[in-house]
């Protein structure tokens, strides 16, 4: 039998009862994960140039039955306006539903439909493999992409560390014995020291918009203070020398959303190793099932963070990226913008 899906926009603020539906289904669905959640959405309140939109599927017994989460972010590259819309870990489908197809169908076709003018491009970042599925983003229009991601299975460790290349156990040993500390950041001036390390990192290396201070303020107060995420960081004489920023999807997964490290200074230490070592022992401790390295870049091209990543283990798996390209002229000249960018910083690739 098909039931036809009624698709609502949904825009911030969110009463309490739309939020409570929103929240439980999420946490019914396999797939579900924290940046398809309110909690996620949360992040942008007055961030300017975040802008939320929500897509709600739902059945003529106002059932949810698939859920589609996007940020409408507005940048400038080389001060040329340049909108692109980013769903992370998206569309999330009900596994209750009979007609799957159907409802992702109608989300996708009405988020065409709603995407503001000028925006250059539509990226979705796959936190799982979509299956049969993925034919219906190509009649879309979307473009796939390959980008691999590296899944620890924590839960079935019962001492991680050993499973981590000998380099790796022997240099978290050493970092520890020197005086680094890990840790919860335990305060909003921490939160800005972890801040400036990452915004430095971006500047000189990444050479992409980083998100304003003011989301990781919002992730401190409204995430960790919940319980719903955390901001590790490693600490050394009162120093902040690396951290880990880590949403949690429901009791199954804790995610490295962000990383950096005072990596060429401090060396006896190894931050960088101590951040990645600090996600990975939290998920562990804390009996989360996996620990998300999400992301490590395109198999077709050499990535040095790949090769640092699975150094810790892990599975990695091919779920690849959907992109809905709107604007191809605007698109080619933002990829040339930051491929120039990273040749002048001397990290091409």
């Amino acid at each position: 039998m098909h039931e036809d899906q009624f698709i609502r926009l949904l825009n911030p603020p969110f009463s309490t009862g739309t939020e409570a539906k929103w929240r439980a289904f999420i946490q019914q669905q396999s797939n579900g994960n924290f940046f398809q959640s309110p909690d996620y959405l949360s992040l942008f309140s007055n961030i300017d140039n975040y802008q939320p939109l929500v897509l709600f599927a739902e059945t003529a017994k106002e059932e949810l039955s698939g859920v589609l989460v996007a940020v409408i972010i507005s940048d400038f590259v080389y001060g040329v306006p340049f909108r692109r819309i980013l769903i992370q870990g998206g569309p999330v489908i009900s596994k209750f539903t009979l007609q799957p197809a159907a409802v992702l169908r109608a989300l996708l076709k009405e988020l065409k439909l709603v995407i503001p003018s000028k925006t250059v491009f539509v990226e979705i970042r796959n936190l799982h493999q979509w299956g049969e599925e993925a034919d219906i983003f190509l009649e879309s229009g979307f473009e796939w992409h390959d980008h691999l991601n590296d899944i620890l299975p924590v839960h079935l460790m019962k001492n991680v560390l050993p499973f981590i290349k000998p380099a790796k156990q022997r240099q978290i040993r050493r970092g520890i014995e020197n005086g680094a500390i890990i840790r919860p950041a335990s305060s909003m001036e921490e939160v800005e020291d972890f801040y400036k390390l990452l915004d430095r990192l971006y500047k000189e290396k990444v050479r992409k918009p980083l998100a304003p201070l003011a989301l990781f303020k919002n992730f401190y107060q409204k995430i960790q203070l919940e319980n719903k995420g955390v901001i590790l960081i490693v600490v050394y004489k009162d120093q902040v020398i690396g951290g880990m920023v880590c949403p949690f999807s429901g009791n199954h997964t804790v995610h490295e959303w962000y990383i950096c490290s005072l990596q060429e200074r401090l060396k006896h230490l190894y931050p960088g190793v101590l951040a990645t070592w600090a996600g990975i022992e939290f998920a562990s401790q804390n009996n989360y099932r996996f620990f998300d390295f999400m992301g490590i870049g395109s198999p077709l091209k050499p990535y040095g963070v790949r090769k640092f990543k699975t150094q810790f283990g892990g599975e990695i798996i091919n779920f690849g990226r959907w992109k809905l390209i709107h604007n191809k002229f605007r698109y080619r000249m933002g990829l040339f913008g930051y491929k120039l960018l990273r040749i002048f910083s001397g990290h091409e690739g």
